[in-house]
Formats: C-alpha cells, structure tokens, sequence
C-alpha cells in the first residue's frame, strides 16, 4: 500500500499544476469528444497472444483557453474501459469476458497544448501535445478473482507505467460560427516500457478522434 501511495503522489502534483495554470486563463469554447481508440497489445517473446487488440469507444470533455492567437490551453479528460486478465501472463493484458479477471476503467488525462494553422476560410490543422496520463481503476472482479485487483493496481502504478504522452494532428471544419468538426489522430506513446523492457509497441493508443467544438459567444460582440 506504501509503494502505492508513493507512485501516485506525481499524480496528485501532476493534476494541481493545470488547476493553477488556468485560473488566470478565460475559455473560450468545449469540445465534446468520441471515436475510435485502438490499443496495440504486442505480447513479450515468452507470452502467448491474448485477445484480439481492442477496439474502444471513449468519451471525453475538454475546454479551450487561448494563450495567443496560434496556441491553446486544451486541457481534457477521456473515459473508457476494459476487460483484463493475467491468465499465463506476469502482467496484465487485455482479455475477452470470458476469460477476464477484472473490468479497469481507465480515465486519461491530457492536458494538451494545441498549436491552430488556416488552411481556408472555414478549415484550419493543427498539431496536438500532451505529456498525458492514464490512470486505470480496476474495479470489477470475475468470481473468485478478487486478489487480482492488488496485483493489476501495483502494476498499473508501478514503474511510471501511467505516462502516456501525446502527439497527434488534427482539422477544424467550420460548420457554422459557433460549431466545427475536428477530427483528429492522436498518438499516446508508453514511454515506460523504455524502462521496464516490455516491447515498446505495447499498449500503444491511436485514437481516431471525432470532436465537435462548441464557441462560447464572443462577450465584446454584444457590446
């Protein structure tokens, strides 16, 4: 339980930092989130393949805080989750239901700067970084798998293995003035495995991303 709390306090550091970074800041707009995320699951040479790598829905909300005219404060926060065993596995993967020891919900937090460029009137691009996190509950055990839920937390905390950090690319299709399309592909690398000596492809994310933004009206425009 001590090495616990001891990997989670960057955590705890890491989530202050934006709430004091945006409080001189003023949002401008929200994006509502969904799509695709793809999790690359790569098994070690001495490990059997597990389930098909999977396929998932996330949902998130971020909000949008200008620092300049090209860059933004964006951050946001993503939800979904995931069947995992360890079978005849050290480590946990990902599992089809009837073979899981325990359902995670996974919360990614992606406290992202966004960098815009015009391309026309009504499209722009840009690129997207995050030193992101991602943090995974387990909650739900499979019948007589409560043990796992120690097991699968220290590994989840342990060894750095929740930094995810991002870069993607992304389009803004202006629908109307107040609302755009931005889909986007996002990459959230698992820069742990550079320590722990698991393949580095492994539990790799690629989200295909499909956000809409909402613009809050302009407060001079009235005036």
């Amino acid at each position: 339980m001590k090495s616990e709390r001891i990997s989670i306090l960057p955590v705890i550091l890491f989530l202050f930092i934006p709430v004091c970074f945006v409080e001189a800041l003023e949002f401008t707009s929200f994006d509502i989130h969904s799509g695709l995320l793809w999790m690359i699951d790569e098994p070690a040479d001495d490990e059997t393949t597990g389930a098909p790598d999977p396929l998932l829905t996330p949902l998130g909300i971020s909000l949008s805080f200008p620092l300049n005219e090209r860059v933004s404060f964006d951050p946001a926060v993503f939800i979904f989750g995931l069947n995992y065993g360890f079978q005849d596995w050290d480590r946990p993967r990902p599992a089809q239901i009837e073979h899981r020891e325990m359902y995670v919900v996974s919360l990614l937090l992606n406290p992202a700067f966004v960098f815009t460029y015009d391309w026309t009137r009504r499209i722009s691009w840009g690129m997207i970084v995050s030193p992101s996190l991602l943090l995974r509950v387990p909650t739900v055990a499979a019948e007589g798998e409560e043990a796992a839920h120690s097991d699968m937390l220290n590994y989840f905390m342990g060894a750095g293995r929740f930094i995810f950090p991002e870069a993607g690319v992304f389009l803004d299709i202006a629908v109307n003035k107040n609302i755009s399309f931005r889909p986007a592909v996002r990459f959230f690398l698992p820069v742990f495995h550079v320590w722990d000596g698991d393949p580095f492809a492994d539990q790799s994310l690629i989200y295909f991303d499909a956000a809409l933004r909402f613009r809050l009206p302009d407060k001079n425009s009235g005036s």
